[in-house]
């Protein structure tokens, strides 16, 4: 008798964080699901909250795998559809660059919005999946998914990815001192508007407190407001456990981004919303597919509307309650983990009819003698010819185009995020070592030459 239970294999590049939240409560739920079931296959670490949260579900797991690719290649061949949970992750592309796949079924879910780089979708990637999975529909707005031929358009589908709401459904606002502003999540200029700190201390509020919650930067960022002298006026708490305790004294969910950050579809966004802490947020586009201005949140423009919003809301109770009742109600309806799940089983149902092929990269480079640097080249889709050109051609006009790119945006300065750091990180490669050192160079030189940036520490490092 043909068994009936088909096989997921999850592959990602780590299991943790942000992304991990939402595969974990998504394999929580689905757990007694008779019609599939689910492996996990982690590139890099899964780390040990995971690993309990898999064991406990009894959900088979692997980490490490970018050092046991025979071990991948068995579980891949065994799967009936693999799931790859996809970002510009150096470990993601030396997968899929290097390695050519046996015959199977592919589906990428994306895990950024793909308008900017080094977050930003590659052509390659639409040639070598069967299904290409957005995690928010603001994505079919890219370029160069406006540009794919009809075939590769044929592919596209959007998920909202959410960890569900369930788990702040109880939470209720406490009593509390100060006028509290909040922010939860990545703390990183990489994410974060670079005013975040002048933006923040221009609110003319007498009792108002910034309780920002979260990491990556947060220890340089809580030095640079005590060189300002404001630092009384935020509490950075790093990296927390218990969002629930302070989106329980939240006033106002302060959420200014950068217009270049990297985001899809923001869980702590969404939890505060849950929880009825107005968000006040930028025109971005995922923020403004998240909130509805004047009902949800609100939405602004720029500095100036940010200070009058948080004013406006710390002036007018009756306004900041309705919004709040509004937002709680519509982050349930929206943002449902339920709805999730019953969306992953179309697609899997649907993707099931496809045959199974062998996958290979179509990029330029491509096969197991790809170096590091022609992997990093691959990630950046367009602007590789302006990597290339910079350190293997010394061509002074594209390292020009390159530098003033990079100038425009803080992504390019992060550890993480598919940036050179990043992929330093995992690749000791001589000529990502020589390219950092050019495009470092060039930055300084550029910003020394403009007025008040003779102390600028670097753009990549």
């Amino acid at each position: 008798m043909q068994n009936l239970v088909k096989n997921i294999l999850h592959l990602t590049a780590h299991l943790g964080g942000g992304v991990g939240h939402v595969v974990l409560n998504y394999l929580d739920k689905v757990k007694y699901n008779s019609k599939y079931t689910h492996k996990v296959a982690s590139l890099d670490y899964i780390n040990s909250s995971a690993k309990n949260r898999l064991d406990d579900i009894n959900i088979i797991h692997k980490d490490n795998l970018s050092k046991e690719y025979k071990i991948l290649m068995d579980l891949i061949s065994c799967a009936d559809i693999i799931l790859i949970h996809w970002w510009n992750h150096p470990l993601t592309y030396e997968f899929l660059v290097k390695y050519s796949l046996p015959e199977c079924r592919v589906i990428m879910w994306s895990h950024i919005s793909g308008f900017y780089a080094p977050a930003n979708f590659v052509k390659p990637l639409f040639n070598y999946s069967d299904r290409f999975i957005f995690t928010t529909p603001v994505s079919y707005d890219v370029d160069l998914i406006k540009e794919l031929p009809g075939n590769h358009k044929n592919k596209l589908g959007s998920v909202w990815s959410t960890g569900g709401l369930e788990h702040v459904k109880t939470i209720k606002s406490k009593e509390h001192r100060n006028f509290n502003v909040g922010y939860l999540g990545t703390v990183d200029y990489s994410k974060m508007h670079k005013d975040f700190l002048n933006m923040s201390d221009s609110i003319d509020i007498d009792d108002i407190k910034f309780i920002v919650c979260g990491g990556d930067d947060e220890k340089n960022i809580k030095k640079y407001s005590k060189l300002k002298g404001i630092e009384d006026k935020f509490d950075f708490l790093g990296k927390v456990t218990d969002i629930g305790k302070y989106l329980a004294i939240f006033d106002v969910f302060g959420y200014p981004l950068s217009p270049y950050h990297y985001g899809t579809c923001d869980q702590v966004l969404a939890e505060a919303m849950a929880c009825g802490v107005v968000p006040v947020v930028f025109d971005n586009p995922m923020e403004k597919y998240m909130v509805k201005n004047g009902k949800t949140g609100i939405v602004v423009k720029d500095k100036a509307e940010y200070k009058k919003a948080v004013e406006r809301l710390y002036s007018n109770s009756n306004l900041r309650n309705k919004l709040a009742n509004n937002a709680k109600k519509e982050a349930f309806q929206r943002f449902s983990l339920d709805k999730m799940i019953n969306e992953w089983e179309n697609i899997f149902d649907d993707c099931l009819k496809v045959r199974k092929t062998e996958k290979m990269w179509s990029g330029k480079y491509k096969g197991m003698t790809s170096t590091p640097f022609q992997i990093f080249i691959e990630s950046t889709g367009e602007l590789g010819k302006l990597f290339e050109n910079t350190m293997l051609e010394n061509n002074a006009d594209d390292t020009n185009k390159l530098i003033e790119m990079m100038l425009v945006t803080n992504l390019w300065h992060s550890k993480s995020k598919g940036t050179l750091n990043h992929y330093l990180v995992f690749f000791q490669d001589e000529e990502l070592k020589n390219l950092k050192e050019v495009i470092e160079f060039e930055c300084n030189l550029k910003l020394k030459k403009r007025k008040g940036l003779d102390n600028f520490r670097g753009i990549i490092s």
